[in-house]
């Protein structure tokens, strides 16, 4: 039982890890939101893509308030 727990703690420590990218851009409101999801989703698992993922969400590539006012109904 108790390895059952180390193995479902480490696999959330490592999800969140993994999704880090994710989350910064989400937090931030980033333009190209769906592509760093891609990113990180299917080359996230080579370091290389984790970084690129990483490096778009902390981009200044931000979204305008005159942009989101246009797209809420």
């Amino acid at each position: 039982m108790l390895n059952l727990l180390i193995f479902l703690f480490c696999f959330f420590v490592f999800l969140v890890v993994y999704f880090i990218p994710v989350i910064i851009a989400k937090y931030r409101g980033v333009k190209h939101f769906g592509s760093i999801v891609v990113i990180d989703i299917f080359l996230g698992m080579t370091f290389v893509g984790w970084v690129v993922a990483l490096a778009m969400a902390c981009s200044d590539n931000l979204k305008r308030e005159s942009e989101t006012d246009q797209l809420s109904f």
